[in-house]
């Protein structure tokens, strides 16, 4: 062997023994997998010497589901070629469905995580690069994911509420992303359903955000047959009144596809349903007319069904509205005589305005027991601007008539002779 390699041999392979075990050679050849967990929370970690805003919370990262995960499992770390730190500052976001969470929806209503994508949150997120809308670690959380049984989980169903409220309470969000509703939260609080979640303790049926919009598969408002709009999402939980509401004619229409059929949130409300019992609500007695008139007394829509449009009006105008518009609580509404979610044309025999059925709807406990036949069937919408001949339409013209005459006299004979008296006076006193 020459003498020159044996000189070199020893230098080199002390070379090489430096370089082996310095931080440098630590960075380039040690394999992003092999970071562990100890790794990465001796920086990360409370006691590390990063900002906060970096650090991991190790004893709510140990109880959380991914508990048992390294960090390179949702993190894509690169190592750093330079710098002090071991990896690159900037790493890329999580892909929770790129190895884990692939599994199938079970259940149309059960849509799993690969459904997120085609949301309106994943479309903004994916398709705009939108970073503000919600990802999978604004709503489950980021290491302290804890399943959704416990209680402290922010997709426990006691928190979605606030979990969505996070983004959809945020007015620069609302006003960025037009979203049609500035406080769903506060106003859910307020409604039936709030007040059963927060207050009455059954969160067992209480309905939430994720209930009447999905979990992952959430739509946007001008999305067709959104969930949150459809009679049937509400069925899940009030299933004898759906099963009224679709043998109704309003029903039909909307099971059909008709776009100017009222449905379940049309008339409760959405966020803020509140029981028909108390004032505020769109189905409090008094209120009942109006919420009608949102479809009934337009033109437009009465038109094309062949309905007239003055039912409102004449209802208002009647003894019923007039009782109505000064409080009185047996006063009849709409619902009184056509029915609420079980509303039939008057010429189907199953409707209570039906003729053969008026007698008894006018009878009915409340109203008017013992009424007759005759009295029954006359007409009911006919307000004073109805023209049609008859007894009450010439007596209201008579009474107008003469009310016009009175005040016709009123100004030739009573006027001037006041103003003439008024000057008699005046002249007295000079």
């Amino acid at each position: 062997m020459p003498k020159n390699k044996l000189i070199i041999s020893p230098l080199f392979g002390l070379l090489l023994f430096f370089w082996l075990n310095s931080p440098l050679s630590a960075k380039i050849s040690q394999p992003v997998k092999s970071l562990t967990k100890t790794n990465c929370l001796s920086c990360h970690g409370l006691a590390g010497q990063l900002p906060d805003a970096l650090k991991i919370d190790e004893k709510a990262f140990f109880s959380s589901v991914h508990a048992s995960l390294n960090c390179t499992d949702c993190h894509a770390i690169v190592m750093a070629k330079q710098g002090p730190g071991p990896h690159e500052r900037n790493i890329p976001p999580p892909d929770c469905t790129s190895s884990c969470h692939q599994e199938k929806p079970k259940a149309p209503e059960k849509v799993g995580p690969l459904s997120y994508r085609d949301s309106v949150h994943g479309r903004a997120y994916f398709e705009r690069g939108e970073e503000e809308v919600a990802r999978c670690w604004d709503c489950h959380g980021k290491h302290n994911i804890l399943p959704s049984s416990h209680p402290d989980s922010t997709v426990n169903k006691v928190n979605i509420p606030r979990t969505c409220s996070v983004c959809h309470e945020n007015m620069a969000v609302v006003v960025k992303y037009h979203i049609h509703r500035e406080a769903p939260y506060q106003e859910y609080r307020q409604s039936v359903h709030g007040r059963a979640l927060f207050s009455q303790g059954v969160a067992s049926f209480a309905a939430v955000c994720t209930d009447c919009h999905g979990v992952h598969n959430i739509q946007g408002v001008g999305a067709p047959h959104l969930m949150a709009r459809q009679p049937t999402t509400c069925g899940r939980c009030h299933e004898q009144i759906y099963a009224k509401y679709k043998e109704s004619i309003h029903g039909q229409m909307a099971l059909k596809g008709d776009p100017n059929s009222p449905l379940c949130v049309d008339c409760h409300g959405e966020h803020k349903i509140i029981p028909p019992g108390e004032a505020g609500s769109s189905t409090y007695y008094q209120n009942i007319p109006r919420t009608c008139a949102t479809c009934h007394a337009r033109p437009d829509i009465m038109k094309k069904y062949g309905i007239p449009a003055d039912r409102i009006a004449t209802f208002i105008e009647s003894l019923h509205g007039i009782a109505l518009g000064y409080g009185v609580k047996g006063a009849a509404t709409c619902v009184s005589c056509h029915g609420a979610h079980d509303i039939l044309p008057a010429s189907d025999p199953r409707s209570p305005v039906h003729p053969s059925n008026v007698v008894r709807t006018c009878s009915q406990d409340g109203c008017h027991p013992g009424m007759p036949d005759a009295v029954a069937r006359t007409k009911i919408h006919v307000g004073p601007s109805a023209q049609r001949p008859g007894v009450v339409y010439y007596l209201e013209k008579i009474l107008i008539a003469i009310v016009i005459i009175t005040l016709i006299f009123t100004v030739i004979w009573f006027v001037p002779g006041f103003i003439h008296r008024a000057r008699l006076i005046a002249k007295k006193k000079r």
